[in-house]
């Protein structure tokens, strides 16, 4: 049942949506952090926990440097990773807007992991009110031979009032069989502190990620 009601809260609040900004989903948004500012994103999840905090190197360009924590199995640190992120335009301006990422993935004893790039778009609809953002990319891992795997998602920002909105999401591997996210953003101080609180899960039984998460996101004005 929860997962037709994934899909409905996907679709059904296009009626009644508004953009949000900073985001903890699998897809990703073309948006940077605010120039000459930082962010902090955090969540723990019954699957993966994540650190991470972000800077804005340039206009266009932001650095994220983070850690990435094992839930299922107490907590503990698993991988590091920098991630460079490149969005050449402004969504909030031109009404679209399209970017890259690149990212290695470490573990603590300095050996490639993995490794994850991927192109994303994002666009304003219905009169700016919503926004959806699309995500094409690929991922290496590095276990006993190198293995490749193409990724895809979709996901839609979708306000309910002035403080809550739904996050709804449907990504793949491989195009193969998919999961969705979706849950609540809480503007606990608007355009400063939002919390998010989601589930996930795979179309298919077994698939058990992403799992419940939990997190907060830090996203001050300009601040030098």
């Amino acid at each position: 049942m929860i997962r037709y009601t994934a899909i409905l809260l996907f679709i059904v609040p296009i009626l009644i949506s508004k953009k949000a900004d900073a985001q903890q989903m699998i897809v990703d948004d073309a948006a940077v952090t605010t120039q000459r500012s930082f962010q902090i994103e955090s969540w723990y999840g019954t699957e993966e926990s994540w650190f991470q905090p972000a800077v804005s190197v340039t206009r266009w360009l932001e650095l994220t440097a983070g850690m990435i924590f094992d839930s299922s199995d107490g907590l503990e640190p698993d991988n590091w990773f920098i991630e460079f992120k490149a969005v050449p335009g402004d969504v909030e301006v031109d009404g679209w807007a399209y970017g890259l990422v690149l990212a290695p993935v470490f573990n603590f004893d300095g050996d490639l992991d993995e490794f994850f790039s991927y192109v994303l778009f994002s666009k304003m609809i219905l009169d700016g009110s919503s926004v959806l953002h699309l995500n094409l990319g690929m991922e290496g891992f590095n276990e006993h031979d190198r293995e490749y795997a193409f990724t895809s998602g979709i996901r839609g920002d979708f306000g309910i009032r002035d403080r809550v909105m739904i996050l709804s999401e449907i990504f793949t591997s491989n195009f193969e069989t998919p999961s969705f996210q979706t849950g609540l953003r809480l503007a606990v101080i608007p355009d400063l502190i939002e919390m998010d609180v989601t589930y996930g899960e795979g179309f298919r039984k077994g698939m058990s990620y992403p799992g419940f998460n939990i997190g907060i996101a830090i996203t001050p004005d300009r601040m030098w």
